[in-house]
């Protein structure tokens, strides 16, 4: 990769001891970098590899993380130190979480866990055990419905017992019981039970003594269940490095809370605050007119992105559509309008928020104006609206 010189912040970012730091890292401003030398350096100094826990929000992220943590480790210890680096542990909450299970937790030592459609299709298969039909005369809509609700239940930390009385609490009496017994664990219920266990003096003690550094990415999109088991591990001596930006925060669907971001300083006052402003990958024009939109957001954290890449070309072109018919075929419109132009459609993107929500309709305007394309995500296998032959999945 090469040698990668820090801004002053950044290298704040590296250097701080002695506390909790916040990072308010904006758009293209070089977090991972940053994270990764301050890891490094730690080693560097002579922190053990089990002292340093890093969560990432992706897998992905997690490895691109570790990658660069490993080449800066090995740039400053040499490369016959990287295989002392395996007992630190670098990737999502919910991998480690269910690591913590099943190290120190018995039971749940041959558990699974079920993801997204596994999950759906245990509910349609146990439907009237669990009674599902009193919480709608439909199949599949009561399923969807109670699959969200237990994700909230899991991500907020409700106790079950304020539920007792109702067909949703009747519904997950049943429910709990059902995953004990086939040995399966959801992704809410690892972070849930995890925060449970950590209330055993032994366990906790066992997990937490060895620790000293907690880093956390994409702070902003922490939900109450995970800023709990923070809270749990970042007690002291261990030093918390919360790394984010309240400007992209788009989990909140998911249960995230961009409170957490937004009142650190006021529930950490010894903590030291650092702000990544400077933006290494967009042009002038769009770094402004992202600073303008986020001006509009209320109650965020002050911060401006800082252009150093020179101008370009690129336009920023904002427009409205009444509705989502009128966009998409907009959309499609341009995309033609730039291929007879002689762009090429792999030369063009459109990011949008759902698979399921946001898909069909532009499918819809790019077959009626012959716009070659593949549509990728994470889709619903028991979706009616799912299109096999349109969207293929990640």
């Amino acid at each position: 990769m090469g040698v990668i010189r820090l801004t002053k912040d950044q290298q704040q970012v590296v250097d701080y001891r002695g506390g909790h730091i916040q990072v308010i890292a904006c758009a293209g401003s070089g977090k991972t970098e940053s994270i990764s030398r301050r890891v490094a350096a730690l080693i560097s100094e002579g922190e053990k590899p089990e002292s340093i826990v890093a969560f990432t929000f992706t897998e992905r992220a997690a490895g691109e993380l570790k990658e660069r943590i490993y080449e800066r480790v090995g740039e400053a210890k040499g490369p016959e130190f990287l295989g002392r680096l395996a007992p630190m542990f670098v990737g999502t909450i919910h991998s480690y979480c269910f690591r913590l299970l099943q190290t120190y937790i018995p039971k749940y030592g041959d558990y699974d866990v079920l993801d997204e459609h596994r999950h759906i299709g245990l509910l349609s298969r146990e439907y009237k055990e669990l009674s599902l039909q009193e919480l709608g005369r439909r199949h599949w809509k009561p399923i969807r419905d109670f699959a969200w609700s237990v994700d909230v239940i899991g991500n907020e930390l409700i106790d079950p017992a304020q539920l007792a009385g109702t067909p949703l609490g009747i519904c997950y009496d049943a429910y709990v019981p059902m995953l004990t017994r086939f040995k399966f664990l959801t992704y809410n219920q690892i972070i849930a039970q995890a925060v449970e266990a950590l209330a055993d003096p032994v366990a906790y003690a066992r997990i937490h003594d060895p620790l000293r550094h907690l880093v956390v990415d994409e702070y902003q999109d922490i939900n109450p269940a995970q800023e709990r088991l923070i809270e749990l591990l970042s007690a002291r001596p261990v030093h918390l490095c919360v790394v984010g930006d309240d400007d992209q925060s788009i989990y909140q669907w998911r249960g995230s809370d961009v409170a957490n971001i937004l009142t650190f300083a006021q529930r950490k006052r010894e903590a030291e605050c650092v702000r990544l402003e400077t933006n290494r990958r967009s042009r002038p024009d769009i770094v402004k007119a992202a600073n303008t939109f986020a001006k509009s957001i209320p109650g965020r954290l002050e911060k401006a992105m800082k252009p150093t890449r020179p101008a370009g070309t690129c336009h920023v072109v904002p427009w409205m559509a009444e509705t989502p018919e009128e966009e998409a075929g907009q959309l499609a419109k341009t995309i033609c309008e730039l291929h007879r132009l002689g762009y090429r459609y792999q030369d063009m993107a459109i990011l949008f928020r759902s698979v399921r929500t946001s898909a069909p309709v532009l499918i819809q305007a790019f077959e009626a104006h012959g716009v070659l394309y593949v549509c990728s995500g994470r889709t619903g296998l028991f979706l009616a609206q799912n299109r096999p032959c349109a969207v293929s999945p990640r």
